[in-house]
């Protein structure tokens, strides 16, 4: 089993955010309504929060059973639907407003999780516009979607609506760092932290790369090089380049990186990030022994608006390149012109 499947929460304790509260005490005080939105990013717990939801709506006290059958989704009242497969009118119909007027069998809610819901097309949304407006007494609704301007009006008014937000970095180290744990992983901070970073808020993201690094130990370099990341030492080495306007090595370092094959555009990211790492330096109070002597010593040299406009800079050609096919040229030009534009700014 996938390590995301494996240790998907099944609790609300378990989930990141303000959404699970205000549900789970909805759940408790027994003021839920009959339709609810999840809007978010993928991999932010969505479809995962609805499941959740219905453990807590028809679970009885000290009732594993019910918990166990969500979760391996055979419930006989939980209808998870995958709207990417299942879209059109029909489809929604039969088996979402036919079988919403049928008591429930076990339970005492009959609980709908529309998956992507977006992706239904007109008809099929207007065909649930009566059945969200009034529905059957026992009819729970969880609209999962990453893009919820696409849902109609019409069944927007008749939600709550709740907005799951990227999963912030330190979160995703912390659950990356449970499962190591629990997995009997060994692993260096360091390549924690590059994952959580590559998983851009997702937790599923960040799982799954842990998943492909976990066949050895999960060091740094084991890290950068399942992402096809340059060794950080390769961008630090770029960063002075600039700061030292040192445009032979500055070219010789895009070019040793092309020749072995790798991505440069996350060179350049990786520069931007050194940058801005070198500002939260100034910015914040790091432990001495938190901070790497090079960025320390960018923070101590390079005034702070420049720094910023640096790490713009990067970020910039960071984007350019992975719009072209001449990575090489994009990466070489952009970064002469950043040293012209630093050894002008400091003349």
């Amino acid at each position: 089993m996938s390590f995301y499947n494996k240790y998907r929460p099944s609790s609300f304790k378990d989930i990141y955010g303000y959404a699970a509260s205000i549900l789970e005490k909805q759940i408790e005080l027994d003021k839920t309504t009959h339709a609810y939105i999840l809007s978010g990013p993928p991999g932010t717990g969505k479809t995962t929060l609805a499941r959740v939801a219905s453990i807590a709506l028809l679970s009885k006290a000290n009732d594993k059973n019910t918990k166990q059958l969500i979760l391996d989704d055979s419930h006989p009242d939980v209808y998870e639907i995958n709207c990417a497969v299942n879209n059109g009118v029909d489809h929604v119909r039969e088996n979402i407003v036919q079988l919403a007027r049928l008591a429930p069998i076990s339970g005492k809610y009959k609980i709908f999780i529309l998956d992507e819901c977006h992706i239904l097309t007109t008809q099929a949304q207007t065909s649930l516009i009566k059945l969200t407006e009034e529905p059957p007494p026992f009819v729970k609704f969880f609209f999962c979607t990453t893009e919820p301007n696409k849902i109609l009006r019409a069944i927007k008014t008749r939600c709550q609506t709740f907005n799951l937000k990227k999963i912030p970095e330190i979160d995703l180290v912390s659950i990356l760092e449970n499962v190591c744990n629990s997995e009997n992983l060994e692993f260096e901070d360091s390549a924690l932290s590059i994952i959580a970073k590559e998983a851009n808020g997702s937790a599923r993201t960040a799982l799954s790369i842990l998943e492909q690094t976990s066949i050895q130990d999960i060091t740094e370099d084991f890290v950068r090089q399942i992402l096809d990341r340059s060794p950080k030492q390769v961008a630090i080495d770029l960063c002075f380049s600039i700061l030292k306007k040192d445009r032979p090595n500055a070219c010789r370092i895009i070019q040793a990186a092309h020749i072995e094959g790798r991505d440069i555009g996350n060179l350049f990211l990786e520069s931007s990030s050194i940058f801005m790492e070198s500002f939260k330096y100034i910015a914040f109070k790091y432990k001495k022994v938190d901070r790497d002597p090079d960025i320390e010593e960018i923070a101590k040299t390079v005034p702070t608006i420049q720094i910023v406009e640096l790490t713009e800079q990067l970020y910039n050609i960071s984007s350019n390149i992975r719009q072209t096919v001449s990575e090489d040229l994009v990466a070489m030009t952009g970064v002469l012109k950043i040293i012209d534009w630093y050894a002008k700014t400091n003349a």
